[in-house]
């Protein structure tokens, strides 16, 4: 009875089989006998149906049905699987290109508006050369705990003829704005009568960029009366102000707070004894070149000015050991509202003397100096004529894309 429903091709084998036994052989007969020449109709069932076996006749189980299993015997990769797996190799490609760009844009966002909005600085309407940091910023008290302030040979006496240096350093980290903004402080060094400095043989390769202000203030401060250091990324916004009127002969130097305290991004220091001295003080500080320390504040050469310092967030954060002549330094610094000399962009009023583009970076910072640099443009023409090597073109979207800043 199983024999008898055999297809054709097994009963064909097993007529052709010449070395079957008599009993194979009448099996066979039978079977044709009974069919005759047309096949047998063939029966499924759940041992034999392709949807259901899990290796048999090429088919796919498990409810994938009609799909072949490969030489393996698996089952290949479904359709949606591999667009889910083209989404996330898209969505990563995407996110190493983009990533680093929209970080910039959202730390910009909070360095302009979101400070603005919660976090403002205290400053005086209209801002005043004399205009001090506000109290909660201000932070010159004497620290018990160290050495008494050294206050002999201040300086105090106006000199007979005011020479004003303006100084500044460009490397190719700044490529995109380089140019422009040593157009706008030569054409505001030529309306006042100061001399520009820039030079880019003292930058010093072993370390950070921003070091190298100590070295070039070192080397042109004996020549003046007063250096204006201003890092590459400020625009002088409102060329009719003079330096005159900030300078307090009274102290070594001056520089202005933000809500992080003192600020050297822009700096003012008179040629004195002590100024030189604190200069090489402060470029000694090798320990903070490369820190390894976690909590360690700021970058670069602000390390090294917060710990002679000893300002207030540098004892409460990385507290440690503590700069012994701190006093002296802190009673020979006077230290200004940031509309003074160092507003930025979350508190820059139209009427300060410049705008700094601190912690901005790349395009973001490319951008908003093509902003400021196109109104200051305009200023510095509105004080009569300037020089065509000080009435350069702000950066291009293009340049601001494909150079550093």
């Amino acid at each position: 009875r199983v024999m008898s429903q055999l297809t054709p091709r097994h009963a064909h084998h097993g007529r052709g089989d010449t070395s079957s036994g008599a009993s194979g052989g009448g099996a066979a007969a039978a079977a044709i006998s009974h069919w005759g020449t047309n096949p047998p109709p063939r029966r499924s069932s759940p041992r034999s149906s392709p949807r259901s076996s899990p290796r048999g006749g090429g088919g796919v189980g498990g409810g994938h049905h009609g799909a072949p299993f490969n030489a393996r015997g698996r089952r290949p990769t479904s359709d949606k699987r591999s667009r889910s797996r083209l989404s996330l190799l898209a969505f990563a490609v995407l996110f190493w290109a983009f990533g680093p760009f929209a970080h910039k844009v959202i730390q910009g966002f909070n360095k302009v508006y979101m400070r603005a909005w919660f976090n403002p600085v205290e400053r005086p309407y209209p801002c005043q050369p004399t205009s001090l940091a506000p109290k909660k910023l201000v932070d010159n008290k004497p620290l018990p705990s160290l050495l008494a302030a050294d206050t002999t040979n201040l300086p105090g006496l106006r000199p007979k003829k005011f020479k004003v240096g303006l100084i500044s350093l460009c490397d190719d980290g700044v490529e995109s704005i380089c140019a422009a903004s040593t157009a706008n402080k030569q054409a505001y060094a030529d309306i006042h009568g100061y001399d520009l400095i820039v030079d880019e043989d003292i930058v010093d390769k072993s370390r950070p960029t921003s070091w190298s202000k100590l070295l070039a203030m070192r080397k042109y401060l004996p020549d003046y009366d007063f250096l204006l250091y201003v890092d590459i990324d400020t625009i002088i916004m409102s060329p009719e102000r003079k330096l005159e009127d900030i300078v307090d002969y009274g102290y070594d130097q001056m520089l202005a707070a933000d809500t992080n305290g003192v600020n050297c991004g822009v700096w003012m220091i008179r040629n004195t004894p002590w100024a030189l001295w604190f200069i090489d003080e402060m470029w000694s500080q090798e320990q903070f070149i490369a820190p390894k320390s976690w909590n360690m504040l700021f970058k670069y050469e602000q390390r090294a000015f917060h710990y002679l310092y000893q300002s207030a967030i540098w004892r409460r954060v990385v507290q440690g050991e503590q700069y012994p002549k701190a006093n002296s330094v802190r009673a020979r610094t006077k230290v200004v509202n940031a509309c003074v000399f160092n507003s930025q962009p979350s508190f820059f009023v139209k009427g300060d003397l410049l705008v700094h583009l601190a912690g901005l970076k790349g395009f973001v910072k490319c951008m908003w100096f093509r902003r400021y640099y196109r109104e200051a443009r305009e200023n510095m023409r509105a004080m009569g004529p300037i020089s065509a090597d000080a009435d350069l073109e702000g950066p291009s979207i293009w340049r601001c894309m494909t150079h550093r800043t």
